[in-house]
């Protein structure tokens, strides 16, 4: 299939060779045969960016719990397996936004500060490693975003049961922590900005998860 490309408007006399896009900071691969166009960093950051999401949503039950009724069934799958869960999941994201960030360049980190994050602002080119990379990446952001949201839904229902009986002060820290995550998704400020952000986020959830962890049950009513 022929692909068109878009040229900037002539800002010279006829005959007088345009220049390209402004290339991209840090080491790309060498344009040949082989190279594809770099697909978009946000495939993978913001599913991130909604895996942290429904971890902090754990915060929501302080408000809207209610008292367990003798018709609501309860969460099927033990509490600690739930909080491994949550955990991994919480690990995992983690782990994928440190490999975005030691791949800066794929990934538009570089050359980009004064950019808010937005989709199609990266203009670099891959090989195939790194295209390889880059689907392995897609697959493990995908399971770590299922893996948090069934988790934390599961961990917020064992809560409201009595299963698991944080302190009030945790639920305020993963309040904190959901308005934090909002305040960056709101500051426009570029992916470089964005990405770090949210693993320094992504760590601090890692340690109130293993608090968590530590709650024993509730006392069986009498």
């Amino acid at each position: 299939m022929a692909i068109f490309r878009r040229t900037p408007p002539p800002t010279s006399p006829p005959g007088t060779p345009q220049a390209g896009p402004p290339a991209a900071s840090g080491p790309l691969p060498k344009l040949n045969e082989t190279s594809r166009a770099a697909p978009e960093p946000l495939a993978i950051v913001l599913p991130a960016f909604a895996a942290l999401g429904a971890i902090t949503s754990i915060a929501a039950v302080a408000y809207l719990a209610e008292d367990r009724t003798s018709d609501r069934p309860r969460v099927k799958r033990r509490v600690d397996v739930i909080l491994k869960d949550l955990e991994t999941s919480c690990l995992g994201t983690a782990e994928i936004l440190r490999r975005v960030i030691r791949n800066s360049p794929m990934f538009g980190l570089l050359g980009t500060a004064g950019t808010p994050m937005r989709f199609g602002i990266v203009g670099a080119r891959v090989d195939a490693q790194q295209s390889q990379m880059f689907i392995h990446l897609v697959n493990d952001v995908a399971t770590m975003l299922v893996l948090a949201s069934q988790a934390s839904f599961d961990a917020t229902n064992a809560i409201e049961d009595g299963e698991i009986t944080p302190p009030e002060d945790l639920f305020d820290r993963f309040g904190e922590a959901q308005q934090k995550l909002n305040v960056l998704l709101s500051a426009r400020a570029n992916i470089k900005t964005q990405v770090e952000g949210a693993l320094h986020l992504a760590e601090s959830l890692s340690h109130l998860i293993r608090e968590l962890k530590t709650q024993k049950p509730a006392s069986p009513k009498s």
